[in-house]
């Protein structure tokens, strides 16, 4: 079987390659469909990449439309508005959808040519990737999403200003639109909301990309290890690394400051304390860390959440105060809400507080014991295969409703 994913870009990555993965071992043939900007993170795992679109006309048609800015955005916004953006004010929906479908229509005639050409016999896709959905119309073939708990489930045939521009995604080409059949969701179940559409639950063990474990990972100090990052896709917390630092390095702490190469130059005159470490894997770090202290990224939360670690969040937008009041609900850890206004004092009390208190740790584990128990990524493709094969899975046990 002819197995195509089809992902956003490379921020994406980590929740897209495990199943890929197991897909290869079960004898399965496997690409990966990327927009420009995350051809270089797909093909660092070795699988086959496939770029879809032109970055910059991509980049240009989402322009002109408003999305979750990190800036301009209100924040705070309602309940689970990623699953249900009903939620949602409806100039911010729309603008939201059409964001998102703007990218779709950009490498749309690429999308075509691929399933033309290779003619996968299943598509999994990125649901932040709508453009996944064109190819399998193209290629005649069930589409399943792959989203991470937030699934941005736009009910585009409910509303007919988002019904006419879905359709103008499918359309140019000679199309019908098409939806998936199911969502794959890796995100531990402590964490995650209902779906509008049937999903499968999926174990989520995240790639961050190849490392060599160096002995430092297991050599201990006497003090708490505590990482802290923006994630490989964000410089969010440039402008308050330094007391972050400051507040963690009071506490006697072992600092470990993972960055992205790019931002290597803004951390050079880090005081010889901190350990600067680039590119460096999280879900091979932070299982070795007592807390990691991040913007609240999602993919940065979830592989914390998953290693059994608790987390101090610095949310400054609403996405990543969506995944802040997760944490805080599940008990995983504290969020520091102001943070460009917050001295080294109050953070170094945010980790102090993660660290001096073991619920934080319980709250933690039991996250990482949740995304044990659920079904292994082999476990999935087996109900993809049956999904290609034309079988009816909406009554498999695999499968959840709201």
């Amino acid at each position: 079987m002819r197995i195509l994913f089809v992902t956003a870009a490379g921020a994406h990555v980590p929740w897209i390659v495990p199943l890929s993965w197991a897909s290869q071992l079960a004898g399965h043939e496997v690409r990966v469909a990327v927009r420009p900007m995350g051809v270089d993170a797909v093909r660092g795992t070795g699988l086959v990449t496939v770029p879809l679109g032109d970055e910059a006309t991509i980049q240009r048609a989402q322009s002109r439309h408003q999305g979750l800015a990190y800036r301009g955005t209100p924040r705070n916004l309602p309940g689970n508005w990623f699953a249900d953006p009903g939620l949602l004010d409806k100039d911010l929906r729309v603008n939201m959808a059409l964001r998102l479908l703007a990218a779709a229509e950009g490498a749309a005639a690429d999308a075509v040519a691929l399933a033309e050409s290779w003619r996968p016999d299943l598509v999994v896709y990125d649901t932040v990737a709508s453009v996944g959905l064109v190819v399998a119309a193209a290629a005649g073939v069930p589409a399943v999403g792959h989203t991470f708990g937030y699934s941005f489930g736009f009910d585009y045939q409910g509303e007919e200003e988002l019904w006419t521009a879905y359709r103008r995604l499918f359309e140019p080409h000679g199309l019908d639109p098409v939806f998936p059949q199911f969502l794959v969701d890796p995100c531990p179940p402590a964490l995650r909301d209902p779906h509008r559409i049937p999903w499968a639950p999926m174990r989520l063990i995240a790639y961050n990309g190849p490392v060599v474990a160096e002995d430092w990972l297991t050599r201990r100090g006497t003090g708490p290890r505590v990482c802290i990052t923006s994630g490989m896709t964000s410089t969010l917390l440039d402008g308050v690394v330094a007391r972050i630092v400051d507040g963690a390095e009071k506490l006697g702490a072992e600092v470990v400051l993972a960055v992205d190469h790019r931002d290597r130059a803004t951390v050079a005159e880090r005081p010889p304390t901190v350990r600067v470490v680039e590119s460096y894997p999280l879900s091979v770090l932070a299982p070795t860390c007592d807390v990691v202290v991040h913007h609240s990224g999602v993919g940065t939360g979830m592989i914390t959440a998953i290693s059994g670690v608790p987390q101090v969040v610095l949310p400054q937008s609403t996405s990543q105060d969506f995944w802040a009041d997760k944490v805080e609900r599940a008990g995983a850890g504290v969020a520091v809400r102001d943070v460009e206004h917050a001295d080294p004092d109050v953070i170094r009390d945010a980790v102090e507080t993660v660290l001096n208190d073991a619920s934080y740790r319980e709250g933690a584990e039991a996250i990482r014991r949740g995304n044990a128990a659920m079904p292994t990524p082999a476990t999935i493709v087996g109900l993809l295969e049956d999904c290609a094969a034309g079988a009816d899975v909406r009554s498999s046990p695999l499968l959840r409703t709201a």
